[in-house]
């Protein structure tokens, strides 16, 4: 009984102890609970886009994570989510509702850009952050708008990105096909100099329209094209683009972040026709935090969310997963350090409706700004209210994303193994860069333009005498037209050359009969009628003829000269040839009539004139021929045979500087006089005659036109005298295949750079 007794009021005993365990528990829980301080967020973005989608499961998915881990911090974050559809009067609407209805500490807002000045003026009045997400667009002023902070990249950085690239693959024309949006048409403006064309497309856009802008894409010489847009309107244009073929060889692709984010979340048929894409995107080191994120972000919403389960999380989600830390650290911060601060409300009346705000947020903003701590998008810092991205990097779609490359501000792009040197100078050359497999499956670099199957017209003279530079022949029997030579060699050289095939076709200039249809300029102003595409042949290149079209390089030597016979050098009494028989024996006359002068005068007076016989014969002779070179030594005693030797001295000087000269011009080139009347001076039909007279210094020249090699040598060897000519002056390639062909018998004696040498011509 006793035991009985004692056990009924051990029980009694252990129920009430147990009763005051619970009640206290809950009491503690229930003290816990209210000592917890909500710090409102206001979250507005576009439930219905990719990037909207998943800023919504990340935050959550970060709140969840921040708080399972830092269980007895005394503030936590209440996320007000609004749905914003895209507009950014609804944007702007919902955030005066939020406002309106609960204290708000902070705004989130995503990708909307032409909402987040306004907002940003917003905050400043209401002196809350306003945590801007991904909205394209230019970077707003952090001194102007000291409540607004910023994330993900702006478009300068974009813009220098494409620009490296562009340069790396040398292409200097590049095509944008935008998304007529605000999130995408500020990259006009700030990359406006990359571009030579851009072509927008709504995201309403069908198929049809598509398709419409593609085939006049294709039409266009340019084969470089930049996509900018939504990835859901992207997905089409790339399957559209395959259908039309213009995902094959020679073409090269570019996809800006907007559309590289979200590769690996597209539809298997869509990446099959991206292939050979290149893309970039801001960089996220890998790490052990991320895989995990990844893996739990995925299960978390194939559970969840069946919209997502074809999503991969990107930059989008892991920066947003980050600022999420960032707000809540900086939360239990201010309520570490100024507790009172966060109770504090003021009412403010916004006419259309009065709302509510806190006092803590200039100190909230403090905060956030000096949040520092490693995300897991790597170190987390705030700089003037930015967060964007240190190093983008640059993939390759083959097979799966492949990244080839780095591009970071201060290196440029940079190699796989070098990204993480610092040190490395400035380059954007493709050596840099992993191997690309461009569409089609080819290595070989797109050039940037392409012909597309278009047939060339190009235009050849007719009839040239010179068939080693330019020859149209034409086969009596089949009636077909060949066109050879040296100018159409060099052509096909350089077409071969090309990363692409040409195709043309090669149309004299030529009359009825089978001749020249007018002058080469005649020729040149077809491509300006655009009758022709280009010209290719003996077209010189002129300064007056730039404002008409356009030359290439030239391809000849430049200039023009003079081609003369050669004398016959055979002759061993060459060196009688500079002077007459007359003017030898004349001169030889005078030589010895010197000599017997002074020897006639000097005799009776002067010792070095006396001797013998033969002694006064060779003084004679010693005496005229020294002074040749005035060598002669003896001293004349007589002014008169002073008189004498003056005269002749003179005389002798005249003589042996025409004779020097003279035998000089024989043994080197013929010495013709162009100036006199009675040379005539040939020249080659169709050169630009005025123009090399005025620069030859020719006065008065009796001018022959011929039209082939054979004509000059014959008009050459038969000479002035006899109906031919005692000189040619022509472009130096002509005169080149002359002397070719006469080598041993002409030559030229000058020449002058006064034409810029033979160059294909292109319209403007």
């Amino acid at each position: 009984m006793d035991f009985t007794r004692k056990a009924k009021w051990t029980f009694v005993l252990v129920t009430i102890l147990f009763s005051l365990v619970q009640s206290s528990s809950a009491n503690h829980t229930s003290v816990n609970d209210t000592s917890i301080e909500m710090i409102h967020v206001g979250l507005i973005l576009d439930a219905q886009s990719w990037v909207g989608k998943i800023v919504d499961s990340c935050i959550s998915l970060a709140i969840s994570d921040f708080y399972s881990r830092n269980r007895y911090y005394q503030t936590k974050l209440i996320v007000h989510t609004r749905d914003s559809e895209g507009d950014s009067l609804l944007v702007l609407s919902q955030a005066l509702v939020l406002l309106e209805n609960f204290k708000l500490d902070a705004i989130i807002v995503a990708e909307n850009s032409a909402a987040v000045k306004i907002l940003a003026e917003l905050g400043s009045r209401v002196k809350i952050p306003i945590i801007s997400l991904f909205a394209a667009g230019p970077s707003l002023s952090f001194s102007e708008y000291p409540y607004l902070i910023q994330i993900g990249q702006d478009e300068s950085s974009q813009a220098k990105v494409i620009a490296a690239i562009a340069e790396a693959f040398s292409w200097r024309s590049v095509t944008l096909i935008y998304e007529d949006n605000d999130p995408a048409r500020p990259i006009l403006s700030n990359a406006n100099t990359c571009f030579d064309q851009h072509v927008a497309l709504l995201a309403s856009s069908t198929d049809e329209e598509i398709v419409e802008q593609l085939r006049n894409l294709m039409s266009l010489q340019t084969t470089v094209l930049l996509v900018h847009m939504s990835p859901t309107l992207a997905s089409r244009l790339f399957l559209n683009a395959r259908r039309l073929g213009m995902m094959s060889q020679g073409y090269a692709w570019i996809t800006t972040d907007m559309i590289t984010n979200f590769m690996n979340s597209m539809d298997s048929s869509v990446i099959e026709s991206m292939q050979g894409v290149v893309g970039f995107k801001p960089h996220i080191p890998a790490s052990k935090e991320l895989r995990k994120l990844a893996i739990r972000w995925r299960s978390k919403n194939l559970n969840e969310n069946q919209n997502l389960e074809e999503m991969e999380i990107n930059v989008y989600g892991i920066w947003s997963y980050d600022m999420v830390w960032a707000v809540a650290t900086a939360a239990e911060r201010v309520m570490t350090r100024y507790p009172h601060i966060l109770h504090q409300v003021t009412r403010m009346n916004m006419n259309f409706t009065t709302i509510r705000s806190s006092q803590s947020g200039l100190v909230f903003m403090d905060e956030i700004l000096q949040s520092r701590f490693k995300g897991i998008s790597g170190g987390f810092q705030l700089t003037n209210g930015r967060l964007i991205p240190k190093e983008f990097e640059i993939v390759d779609v083959f097979k799966g994303e492949r990244i080839i490359g780095y591009w970071n501000p201060g290196n440029g792009i940079t190699s796989l193994m070098k990204q993480e040197n610092h040190n490395e100078m400035n380059s954007t050359s493709s050596s840099k860069l992993e191997s690309v497999i461009w569409p089609g499956g080819t290595m070989t670099i797109p050039r940037g333009w392409s012909l597309h199957g278009k047939r060339l017209r190009i235009g050849v003279p007719a009839n040239n005498g010179f068939r080693e530079i330019i020859s149209v022949t034409r086969d009596p029997r089949t009636n077909e037209t060949t066109v050879t030579g040296y100018c159409v060699d060099v052509f096909k050289e350089a077409v071969q050359s090309l990363g692409y095939e040409v195709h043309y076709d090669f149309i004299p200039f030529e009359d009825a009969s089978g001749k020249i249809a007018g002058t080469y300029d005649d020729l040149i102003l077809q491509v300006y009628y655009k009758n022709y595409d280009a010209v290719v042949g003996d077209t010189t290149i002129l300064a007056r003829r730039f404002q008409y079209v356009d030359f290439t390089m030239p391809f000849t030597d430049i200039g023009i000269g003079t081609v003369v016979p050669k004398i016959n050098k055979k002759s061993i009494w060459i060196f009688l040839m500079p002077l007459s028989g007359d003017l030898w024996i004349t001169t030889a006359a005078f030589f010895i009539l010197t000599g017997l002068v002074v020897w006639f005068i000097e005799r009776p007076i002067n010792e070095e004139f006396q001797g013998s016989p033969c002694e006064q014969i060779g003084m004679i002779f010693w005496y005229s021929f020294s002074t040749l070179v005035f060598a002669h030594k003896e001293k004349l005693l007589s002014n008169l045979s002073k008189f004498v030797v003056i005269i002749w001295v003179f005389v002798v000087l005249i003589i042996t500087s025409s004779y020097t000269a003279t035998l000089a011009s024989m043994l080197t080139v013929q010495q013709i006089e162009l100036n006199s009347k009675q040379d005539y001076v040939g020249y080659h039909y169709g050169f630009v005659l005025s123009r090399a007279v005025s620069n030859l210094n020719f006065k008065n020249p009796r001018l022959k036109p011929y039209n082939s090699p054979e004509e000059y040598a014959d008009a050459l060897g038969r000479g002035s005298n006899n109906g031919g000519v005692s000189a040619i002056i022509d472009e130096i390639p002509y005169l080149k295949v002359f002397l070719a062909k006469y080598p041993s018998d002409y030559t030229i004696i000058k020449s002058m750079t006064t034409s810029g040498g033979f160059g294909f011509v292109r319209l403007l």
